[in-house]
């Protein structure tokens, strides 16, 4: 079995944090059967003390007990540290806090703010500036997002600061008399680390610091202010405002190409806005017609599968359309094509740098009105087998509302706790869970389960909001090294043409899966990387692991096994050059190569695993030099492993200026293998593809 060091390093595992139940019933309750055994009450036990004053005088210090009742949904979240000036960076966001019987969930998102930045963009009025100045550093009543009217506020990505994970709660307080109720809340911090370009970033694994928020009314219904603590250190003062019964909100639009079907926009009482409400977002829904097919499309058949790029060019054409808008808005570009029978129904085609020019990942989804339920995936599909999406409302607004739930970076279940009837298990796995006890399409739950409901809730902002995090896939919900399977009958090989590298030579690989044994195994029918089902990670001579994090993640991957016989192989190749995480060959001398190829048999994940050792040579010449530092860049590389070049016109100069230098140069002849820095010429479409096109807008719509 191969080391399991570093195993979450070497499968690309995505960490966030996400905040957990908490039993808030452990806070102290004074037992209604017996005295009040309670320490440190102020003034209490009263112990008298002669001589009597009669009447006895009122005591103010006697106690009384305080149990506050936080609402749930969304507040409104500020802190502003300790000695802030007009100049200094304040802290605002939102807390959400959600209640499960006894027990609590709640977490929160801080973003940056200085004031002084807003005068200057003449958003804070000269009458806040001039209470600032007079030391009125905690005035944030300007503040442009907060709306005491209801409205969940919305902050610009850029500005994005922290999550906060919230890990314990103490409601129950005793206080002397005539002093406010208090109450405390308990976090973890995970600072968010911003990428170069882009807002793409990650979180550590151990959380920055632990922090404390002590609370009390302010007079104004579920209104709170206080202090903020480290350990006993005073960080300075917080307060917090309940907005609405919902926890976060979005926006989604909807763009259907002229002549075809859209999603039904009901199904009894089931809407998008009502199945996303349910999981707690309020999620405004906006239809906002058709939308003709452009001019950059016109050689596409709409009636046939469409490609991610052709998916994004006409999001990009539809009206309003600008991705600016996502710092104000959680918009989501959902647009309704035909396509045909068995291209998967729909896709998030926002999640690859080949099909996303403006690198702003899940911006938008597709559903496929024409595309439907092929009795070749599942004999489950009952009555809908072979039918039209345009056909099955039921089951047509459900894999829309899959789509959409990719593009807030949901994903498939069958990669948590297992496929089942709700909204983010693939259309075959459903049915095939219908097939036990239930009727596809009658049956179909219009429903996130609660897995997902938490992960909408609970993880960070930009986790699920559009144009932040890419779409990470199985990524994020990679198993534990303890929890694999290592097949001692199957052999993982990998190759290169040669085990000598230079600096910016992209290195063509394979690998050969090959059942040693003499039993059949379950094995994936295909060996790629877009699905997460091979991952590559290189080993540089410091120790450093690489991630060679797909251009493309699949957000529908198709995960088919096959049965392998004995001495019988599955094959795979890929370019090894640069991952979303990096270059794999950037430093000289000795780098481990892996490729780890991981699936799911069962509920259970096997894997296997393969090395090669590749040397890096070091540079000897002043245009081994030359080329290295002109092909070492993260545009090369984006270009090299999206496979269209000429989407990236800085890259394709450099690779042109490399050339020059020297074409025979190892780096430059592979890269010319490699890189397309021209735009294939569109195929022609042929007379019967237009005529059936136009027989098709020519049907009532379904």
């Amino acid at each position: 079995m191969p080391t399991t060091t570093r195993f979450a390093e070497r499968i690309g595992r995505v960490f966030l944090p996400e905040a957990d139940l908490i039993d808030s019933s452990e806070d102290f309750t004074p037992n209604p059967e017996g005295p009040l055994p309670v320490p440190g009450i102020p003034g209490w036990p009263f112990e008298p003390r002669l001589p009597f004053k009669w009447p006895p005088a009122i005591e103010p210090n006697v106690p009384r007990i305080c149990l506050t009742n936080l609402k749930e949904g969304c507040y409104s979240l500020r802190f502003t540290p300790k000695g802030s000036t007009i100049r200094a960076t304040r802290y605002r966001g939102t807390l959400r806090v959600e209640r499960h019987g006894g027990k609590l969930r709640f977490s929160g998102d801080l973003y940056t703010r200085r004031l002084f930045d807003d005068l200057l963009q003449t958003r804070v009025s000269l009458a806040t500036y001039g209470r600032m100045l007079g030391g009125d550093a905690a005035d944030d009543s300007d503040d442009p997002a907060l709306d005491a009217g209801g409205t969940i506020p919305i902050y610009s990505r850029a500005s994005y600061r922290s999550y906060l994970k919230g890990t314990s709660a103490r409601l129950f307080s005793v206080v002397s008399l005539g002093s406010k109720c208090s109450f405390t809340l308990n976090f973890d911090e995970f600072v968010y680390n911003h990428p170069a370009t882009g807002f793409s970033g990650s979180f550590n694994t151990a959380p920055t610091r632990s922090i404390r928020y002590v609370l009390r009314p302010t007079g104004t219904a579920d209104s709170y202010s206080g202090e903020a603590y480290q350990g006993h250190t005073l960080l300075g003062t917080v307060a917090i405002t309940w907005l609405s019964p919902f926890f976060r909100r979005a926006a989604l639009q909807l763009h259907t190409l002229d002549g075809f079907e859209a999603p039904p926009a009901a199904v009894g009482t089931s809407t998008f806005a009502s199945i996303f409400a349910d999981a707690g977002w309020d999620v405004s829904f906006a239809d906002g017609g058709t939308v003709a097919l452009p001019a950059a499309l016109a050689a596409v058949d709409p009636l046939l599968c469409w490609s991610h790029a052709n998916l994004h060019t006409l999001m990009s054409s539809v009206p309003g359309y600008n991705p600016a808008d996502l710092d104000s808005v959680w918009r989501v570009h959902l647009v309704s094509v035909p396509a045909e029978l068995d291209c998967s129904r729909g896709v998030m085609f926002d999640s690859s740098l080949g099909a996303d020019p403006n690198s702003v990942p899940r911006e938008g989804s597709a559903t496929f009105s024409r595309d439907g339920y092929p009795s070749t995936d599942t004999v489950h599909y009952d009555t809908a087998a072979d039918q039209e999406q345009r056909n099955v409302p039921r089951a047509f607004l459900r894999s829309a509302t899959h789509e959409v739930g990719h593009a807030f970076n949901q994903i498939h279940q069958g990669f948590e706790l297992g496929s089942d009837n709700s909204i983010m298990t693939p259309t075959p796995s459903v049915a095939n869970v219908l097939g036990t006890a239930g009727t596809f399409p009658d049956d179909i739950n219009l429903g996130f389960n609660d897995t997902v409901k938490r992960h909408l809730r609970h993880l960070p902002d930009p986790a699920v909001r559009p144009g932040a995090m890419d779409f990470f896939g199985s990524a994020i919900s990679a198993p534990e090294a303890s929890d694999v399977a290592w097949p001692d009958t199957l052999a993982l090989a990998v190759t290169s043409a040669s085990d000598q590298v230079h600096l910016g030579e992209p290195v063509e690989v394979t690998f050969e899966l090959k059942n040693t044994g003499e039993v059949a195994v379950p094995v994936p029918e295909t060996l790629d990387l877009s699905s997460l089902t091979v991952r590559i990670n290189v080993t540089e001579p410091g120790g450093r692991i690489t991630f060679m994090r797909p251009a493309r993640v699949e957000s529908c991957p198709k995960l088919g096994l096959r049965e392998l016989a004995p001495g019988k192989s599955v094959k795979g190749s890929a370019t090894v050059y640069w991952g979303r995480d990096g270059f794999a060959f950037e430093t000289p001398g000795r780098h481990l190569l892996e490729v780890i190829v991981l699936w799911d048999v069962g509920g259970v994940p096997v894997a296997a695993s393969g090395t090669r050792d590749l040397f890096v040579n070091y540079p000897i010449s002043r245009a081994d030099n030359e080329v290295a530092a002109l092909l070492l860049d993260p545009e090369v590389g984006k270009a090299i492993a999206s496979g269209r070049a000429w989407l990236f016109e800085g890259a394709a100069a450099r690779i042109k200026r490399a050339a020059g230098i020297s074409r025979s140069h190892p780096a430059n002849k592979a890269v010319a293998k490699v890189a397309v820095l021209q735009a294939p010429r569109p195929p022609k479409r042929s007379r019967s593809n237009r005529k059936a096109a136009g027989r098709s807008r020519g049907r009532k719509k379904g």
